[in-house]
């Protein structure tokens, strides 16, 4: 028999330009490459063979009798396999849109894996094909690969059909016109046998489930194999547009102090981690509503009349479940919130799920909010709190507000510390700890820690503090500026532009601080300590409480939070902590302040234990510096 094998050696030359193609579009990312790379790889292999069998099948003196059963077994699994390409094009469909149970796969793939069954026995059975005298013959079952490829045809036409709702009209009518072309050449050759015409159905297919098909990555994290940011915001603006709206609550799973897991069991021991975190999620509220974020941050959506306190409880004992990876327990715990879809702002989506991860994770480690109505007004206060450092920083001034620190001993103001105020329009004067939250996220936060400084040289080059009894002025540096390499060289720089003695500035430094740049302030401290400045540890007992910290950074003073001082006012278990706290840094002739005085027997009971110095709203609140030199003036002696 001789075979017309021009198609498919038209089929084979167009298959290398479409590989050429397909690799060198760059808007495709690398996995879809990879992913349809294969489906080419199962055409062009279905072509070759074709193309070798025909011919090795017209000349069967070509090569040995049991060499043209292995190719035609090769190509005919070959035939077998590639319409469950056609399968898997719709099972992607499905999956982009909602997830899909990849237990229809395994099913839908039994009609094949008989079918190879069948062909690789063939030399023994001779149920598909045989070779008499040399001659191809079809055996009783040698129209199964036809079959099989009518079968899955029926099954992707069923299967669309089945979620044509989650698919919609558009993607139906496109998966129908692709089947419908595909197979043109299909019934093409079964009216003309002698042409061969498969290798062009198949690389038809191809063709159109390559430039038909969405960007399966652009929807699929690569890490845990769920669907990702992208599939979310695809998510929720598809869900805008119904007409009913989108009836669902949101939760935001932020995970805490996961670069310890990655510590503790590597990069990839947390990568494990989070797969079978997202695992558990799946099974909990299936594949569709499982979402990564971005990092250690998920998202799992459930429909809106379920009770929000049960879902919480249901994701923490995910969540706390022990994750066994490289002989490690590993416990997890996160932060949880729950929003409504319908407060999104579908062109604020991205914005609007960072600000309220961001306002979660405020409430600590472990804590649960709920993104209620005020999240609109919350988002309008940060937008408006930007827009002010904004400007501050433009006009290149930042307002400074100072808090005058009282001297238990000479019974006088003996410093103060500077403290960043920031006006905002609509909202007046909001909290430090609320904006410079807001300036560490947007990156603002070392400009305005050097304009603050800038306005405290500058305040203290306009008068002589020292005739009012100031010492020196206490300066916050922030996390950001302590990590700094230049941040020796840029102190020093605005104090030497205003000519500032340097022994009037103090460096406050937090304790978080400390631990976050612990190598770096060594270092810089020392230089700075060199050239005449002081440092002082900020919010002792607010945090880690570390006495390393004490011992090898040179502070000239410790400052105790005023949450220790108020503890001390309530309980004697307290009162007597700090007591000793006190004598312990008096010991080694470290002076002491104590923040949060507010009233006349916390003065008295905090100075009696040995404090040096006394801050809080009983002898001032922080000042505007326009009214700081009246106040000092009056001095405390004479206003009491």
């Amino acid at each position: 028999m001789i075979y017309n094998i021009d198609f498919e050696i038209s089929s084979l030359i167009f298959s290398i330009v479409f590989i050429v193609t397909m690799l060198s579009k760059r808007d495709y990312d690398e996995y879809v490459r990879h992913t349809f790379g294969a489906y080419i790889t199962v055409g062009i292999a279905d072509v070759i063979l074709d193309i070798v069998t025909a011919y090795t099948i017209s000349n069967p003196s070509l090569v040995p009798l049991w060499a043209n059963y292995v190719l035609n077994i090769a190509f005919l699994c070959f035939q077998m396999i590639a319409p469950t390409l056609l399968v898997h094009y719709v099972y992607m469909k499905v999956r982009i849109a909602k997830g899909s149970n990849k237990k229809f796969l395994a099913i839908a793939y039994i009609p094949c894996v008989f079918g190879v069954l069948l062909t690789a026995t063939t030399f023994f059975t001779k149920w598909i094909i045989y070779f008499d005298n040399g001659v191809y013959s079809h055996g009783i079952l040698g129209n199964y690969v036809y079959f099989n490829s009518v079968l899955y045809a029926v099954i992707a036409i069923i299967y669309t059909y089945l979620e044509r709702d989650i698919l919609g009209r558009r993607q139906c009518l496109l998966i129908g016109l692709i089947i419908f072309i595909a197979y043109l050449p299909i019934i093409y050759q079964a009216v003309h046998p002698d042409v061969l015409a498969t290798g062009v159905s198949v690389m038809l297919f191809v063709f159109l489930m390559y430039f038909t098909n969405e960007n399966q990555i652009a929807y699929e994290d690569t890490v845990t194999s769920s669907l990702n940011r992208t599939a979310f915001m695809k998510h929720i603006t598809d869900a805008s547009k119904k007409e009913e709206g989108s009836p669902e609550q949101i939760f935001l799973i932020s995970l805490d102090n996961f670069k310890l897991v990655n510590e503790v069991a590597g990069v990839d021991g947390g990568n494990e981690i989070m797969v079978m975190l997202v695992e558990s999620f799946q099974e909990e509220y299936g594949v569709r509503n499982v979402f990564r974020w971005g990092g250690d941050v998920f998202i799992v959506t459930v429909q809106v009349y379920s009770e929000s306190t049960q879902e919480i409880e249901i994701i923490r004992k995910i969540i706390q479940k022990p994750y066994f990876v490289k002989s490690h327990m590993i416990e997890l715990s996160a932060c949880v919130g729950v929003i409504n879809a319908d407060k999104i702002d579908v062109d604020k989506i991205g914005w609007t799920i960072e600000f309220a991860i961001s306002k979660i994770k405020s409430g600590g480690k472990g804590s649960y909010a709920v993104i209620d109505e005020t999240l609109e007004e919350d988002m309008n206060r940060s937008v408006a709190i930007e827009q002010a450092l904004h400007n501050a920083i433009m006009n290149g001034s930042f307002e400074v507000h100072y808090q005058p620190i009282f001297d238990t001993k000479n019974k006088c103001f003996h410093s103060m510390e500077a403290l960043a105020r920031l006006d905002v329009p609509g909202y007046g004067y909001v909290s430090p700890e609320e904006f410079i939250r807001v300036a560490e996220k947007n990156g603002s936060i070392l400009q305005i820690g050097m304009l603050v400084l800038e306005e405290v040289c500058k305040f203290i080059s306009e008068h002589d503090l020292k005739k009012y009894g100031v010492e020196f002025v206490e300066v916050n540096l922030s996390v950001v500026q302590c990590m700094q390499d230049s941040i020796c060289r840029d102190i020093l720089e605005v104090l030497d532009k205003y000519k500032i003695p340097h022994e009037m500035i103090n460096l406050e430094i937090t304790e978080s601080a400390a631990v976050d740049s612990e190598k770096k302030l060594i270092r810089s401290m020392a230089q700075l300590t060199l050239n005449d400045l002081t440092f002082s540890l900020d919010d002792y007992g607010s945090g880690y409480s570390n006495i390393n910290y004490i011992v090898d950074l040179p502070f000239n003073i410790v400052k105790i939070d005023k949450y220790v001082v108020w503890a001390a006012m309530k309980n004697m278990s307290s009162r007597r902590i700090l007591e000793n706290v006190a004598k312990m840094f008096k010991d080694v002739h470290l002076n002491i302040v104590a923040e949060g005085i507010e009233d006349p027997d916390m003065a008295r009971i905090i100075t009696d234990m040995g404090v040096d110095y006394l801050q809080g709203y009983y002898f001032s609140k922080p000042i505007p510096k326009d009214k700081l030199l009246d106040f000092l003036k009056e001095g405390y002696r004479e206003k009491n």
